[in-house]
This record gives structure tokens, C-alpha cells and sequence, in this order.
């Protein structure tokens, strides 16, 4: 889905979508048996796919998750060809917290926006990160309110929290095409007041649950 989208955006703009060849599965594999090792050599296979792109192809969009994000900017080669060509970097998928996207923004890629998308393949939808800026630096997200709305409750009672107190995630999808009503998600939020005129809540500082469904959740590199 998420692939289509980008797709979809690259020919709104008259351009062509790269890509690159990612088994998130595999990694979360590799960590979750502890082989570091291997998990870091595949990580930096990805960035070597990612270099060869960038140095080969006029790229204005970056799409790409923060743990990539971060690998990036370890090349010394690579931040200067972001620095060069790039106008717009997306990012989704995985957690960012404050003091990275500030350095992001600031020091390693400054002057290029840096905006955040999150969303879920169950509930099929994304929102977009608000464009006022939080006090503490947080992404602030929003549904697509109607169609989408978020909730966040205390993940043992399912009661919704105050806002700005943390829980986990509760996406609700009603459209022509699907009703998804209180779809329990593998994220924890910061509960934030929604804009006027739209149902639920946003979220900020959206981040992994420890375990779903008794299981451990891994967050690898997407």
C-alpha cells in the first residue's frame, strides 16, 4: 500500500519512483536471535542500494524509514549528496525521537523539510505530521478525520487517557471501502488535542509497544 502511494506521489510530480529491496522480516529475525552482525552487514546492504541511487539518478524526494535515515548520515558522501539534491526528505515506519529530528533538522541535513507520516496497514490509511511545532519538539500527527480517527487508552483497562498522558494506539477506519472500528495497534502515543472540527485525538511521539499479543515487538529498521 505504502508502495503504491509513493508511486502514485512520484508521478504527481512528473518523476519516477527508486527503489530499493527491503525484507524488513529478516532483520527482525536476526535481532531477535541476537545475531547483531549480520543484522548490521544487511542494514549497510541497504544503504549501499540507497548510495548507488543517489549517485547515479537525480533524486529530489527521500523516502525512508529512521534507523535508514540514520545510516545515511553516517557517510560523510552521502549526507553531501542529500545536501545537494534533495528537497524534501519523508520519513515513516519506525520511531523518531525529538533529539534526533532536531539533529536531523539542524546540524546533519539543515535547511531540507523533514516531515513524518504514520500510519498502519491494518487500518489502511496514514496521517501526516502537523505543520505547528511542538514546545518539546515532538511530530504531532492527525488523522484524516473523518475516516480515520485515533484514540489512545490505557493499554490494560482500554479507557481512554488525558491528554497529554501516554497509551496505546486505537485507529477506527470508516469509509465506502472498509469499517475497521477500535483496531488495537503495536504503538504507544502521547494523547495530544485534535485540531478543531475533527473527531478524536492526535498523537505524538509515537513509539513501539514491548510486547503484542504476548509476543516481543522488534522495530529493526522498519
Amino acid at each position: 500500500m505504502f508502495g503504491e502511494f509513493a508511486t502514485r506521489r512520484a508521478r504527481r510530480h512528473n518523476g519516477v519512483k527508486f527503489t530499493i529491496d527491503l525484507d524488513p522480516r529478516w532483520i527482525k529475525q536476526l535481532i531477535a536471535r541476537g545475531d547483531t552482525e549480520e543484522a548490521d552487514r544487511y542494514a549497510e546492504h541497504l544503504i549501499d542500494q540507497a548510495a548507488y541511487i543517489l549517485s547515479t539518478q537525480s533524486v529530489g524526494i527521500l523516502v525512508t524509514t529512521p534507523p535508514l535515515l540514520e545510516r545515511i548520515a553516517r557517510r560523510d558522501e552521502l549526507v553531501e549528496l542529500v545536501r545537494k539534491d534533495i528537497k524534501f526528505i519523508c520519513w515513516s515506519g519506525a520511531h523518531m525521537d525529538a533529539d534526533s529530528r532536531d539533529i536531523f533538522r539542524q546540524e546533519i541535513f539543515p535547511g531540507i523539510p523533514l516531515k513524518g507520516l504514520y500510519g498502519s496497514t491494518t487500518i489502511l490509511g496514514m496521517s501526516r505530521e502537523r505543520p505547528e511545532e511542538r514546545p518539546d519538539g515532538l511530530a504531532v500527527f492527525d488523522p484524516p478525520s473523518p475516516y480515520i480517527t485515533f484514540q489512545v487508552v490505557h493499554p490494560e483497562t482500554g479507557v481512554d487517557v488525558e491528554f497529554g498522558e501516554r497509551g496505546q494506539v486505537v485507529m477506527n477506519h470508516l469509509t465506502k471501502y472498509a469499517l475497521m472500528p477500535n483496531n488495537l495497534e503495536r504503538d504507544t502515543a502521547l494523547k495530544v488535542e485534535p485540531l478543531p472540527g475533527t473527531l478524536g485525538c492526535a498523537v505524538a511521539d509515537v513509539g513501539p509497544v514491548t510486547t503484542f499479543d504476548d509476543h516481543a515487538v522488534i522495530e529493526g529498521v522498519y
